[in-house]
């Protein structure tokens, strides 16, 4: 646990760093059902990943639906979608296995490069 806090922390203190230097915050984007949250601020950042931390991974239903949440990031009332709606969101199944293959046989190939540069390091020992 205590090598995951460092690295938390080291991460922490790098964009701080890079935010002081360069004077410029980087903009975050959270997607939740059709809706987008920009985080462009620390303050906001910091909220959120403090909420995140909290809710876990019901965060994405309590930013869709959750007033007091919606409220503290100034995000409106929640959107009602109709069933229609979600149906025209939802990505098929033909569209999910296409876009799945393809990122497999993307990993694979980066693989057996990296095997085979593995087995020339070899060769030199």
């Amino acid at each position: 646990r205590a090598k995951v806090d460092k690295r938390k922390q080291r991460s922490v203190f790098r964009d701080i760093l890079r935010a002081v230097e360069e004077r410029d915050f980087p903009t975050e984007t959270v997607k939740f059902g059709p809706e987008r949250m920009y985080i462009d601020c620390w303050v906001k950042k910091h909220t959120y990943d403090t909420f995140k931390e909290v809710l876990g991974s019901g965060m994405q239903y309590h930013l869709q639906s959750n007033e007091f949440l919606r409220n503290v990031f100034e995000l409106g009332p929640p959107v009602m979608l109709d069933a229609a709606m979600l149906k025209t969101m939802k990505i098929s199944r033909f569209e999910r296995h296409l876009y799945n293959s393809a990122a497999f046989k993307a990993r694979t190939k980066a693989r057996s490069k990296c095997r085979d540069k593995r087995a020339d390091v070899g060769e030199f020992f």
